[in-house]
């Protein structure tokens, strides 16, 4: 098989033959000038992967190419643990089968883990199909792990700039192999889900960082494995059970590195909108524009509340009630709070929209009720004293005197 290579390609599969196919024939097509070869861990496929994988392997990579074959489906855990005890090169790529390679991928990722030896692992810009970010970090929120900017049009601003971050995904994450070794790989206790997590809160303990690179870009279909979500329960209490004295709330503070405005929702938890002041920039830069530009710039703008109250009002006014909806269900995802998600409703119960009614009022009673909910704030507030976060305690704080505020009014009305 030649020298050692620069990295190993670790890809765990199971059926999804098309997804396989593609894959493959992307890295091959994507990767000419580098140095690597590629491991292929096959749990338990029943479809053409079992006769197809092993002749594509080898017409595309040749005597770099090897297939690990398990009898049944051991999950995504053992999997890797088991590509990565069969790579020979130092470095260590893992790929989910549901990705496609986009020219010069590999290169920045080499080169950034090679510039910066506090780096543990470095991972590409991952985006849906339709172009739209994937995936360029984990963050924490109070309550909630959650991929940064998710939606967000890949040129924005924020999605360009390596960004670190203390979580990257595992469907494209290049780590060093000794220190994967070193943590023990993956915890194989895990069903599909948070084993990524899990293993870079684990080494970032030990004082590694992660980094996404967005100058290289993989397309990800996302979950396409059957039965992905079916185990979120059994995952997220192992996470919790494994590594809940790590976790540290820290949305809010990538959100202030990118120029948004942090704030706490209704459910207690980290919101990002624009500042005000870029509110205000971009309604007097969309001034007179014709709908359509306006529409463009709150999709180039995700977090633009005001440009979306003033779209689905125009829409309305202009003879496009049902169409004015959508930028009103975006300000109340966008905000979380009961007010929004209590002006959806209204307005989808004015347009006899009975489905989106429903869930609009579903989502108002559970913000009212959260936001009544004094245990669970003051949860949230013991919660962050713990970890002396000063900025998050300013929110709160804000939080707090707003609830307050509100109920003095509802008591003397």
């Amino acid at each position: 098989m030649g020298g050692v290579p620069a990295f190993s390609v670790v890809i765990p599969v199971c059926n999804k033959w098309e997804l396989t196919e593609n894959c493959l024939r992307s890295l091959h097509e994507h990767s000419r000038d580098c140095d690597y070869e590629v491991v292929v861990v096959d749990n338990g496929s029943s479809d053409e992967t079992v006769s197809a994988l092993q002749p594509l392997g080898e017409a595309l990579f040749g005597r770099r190419f090897s297939r690990i074959r398990f009898a049944e489906n051991r999950n995504f855990g053992p999997a890797c643990n088991a590509g990565a005890g069969r790579a020979r090169a130092p470095l260590v790529y893992f790929l989910n089968n549901d990705t496609v390679l986009t020219p010069g991928w590999a290169s920045p990722l080499l080169d950034g883990l090679a510039d910066d030896s506090s780096l543990g692992g470095v991972g590409p810009l991952l985006l849906y199909e339709d172009g739209t970010v994937q995936h360029l970090g984990v963050v924490f929120s109070l309550y909630r792990v959650e991929h940064l900017y998710r939606g967000f049009p890949a040129g924005h601003p924020a999605v360009r700039r390596t960004r670190h971050c203390r979580v990257l995904t595992a469907a494209a994450l290049l780590v060093r192999k000794d220190l994967f070794q070193q943590q023990g790989g993956f915890c194989e206790e895990y069903r599909n889900g948070f084993e990524d997590v899990d293993f870079c809160l684990r080494l970032g303990a030990t004082g590694k960082r992660f980094a996404c690179i967005p100058a290289s870009v993989v397309y990800h279909l996302e979950s396409r494995t059957e039965g992905r979500k079916s185990n979120e329960e059994h995952n997220a209490a192992l996470l919790n059970r494994r590594c809940g004295d790590l976790f540290r709330a820290d949305k809010h503070l990538q959100g202030v590195r990118d120029g948004f405005s942090p704030f706490i929702t209704d459910s207690f938890d980290i919101g990002l909108r624009l500042k005000e002041e870029e509110e205000e920039a971009l309604f007097r830069k969309a001034g007179n524009q014709p709908l359509h530009v306006w529409h463009q710039y709150c999709k180039e703008n995700p977090y633009w509340v005001r440009g979306r109250e003033y779209l689905a009002s125009a829409l309305e006014k202009g003879g496009y009630a049902p169409e004015s909806l959508y930028p009103r269900a975006e300000i109340a995802a966008v905000l979380s709070l009961a007010s929004a998600h209590r002006a959806l409703m209204l307005a989808a119960e004015r347009l006899g929209d009975t489905g989106m009614m429903a869930e609009a009022e579903a989502d108002f009673h559970r913000l009212a009720d959260s936001r009544r909910n004094r245990a669970l704030f003051r949860k949230t507030l013991d919660l962050n004293r713990k970890r002396g976060d000063r900025l998050l305690g300013r929110l709160l704080d804000e939080k707090l005197k707003e609830i307050r505020s509100e109920r003095e009014k509802e008591g003397s009305a």
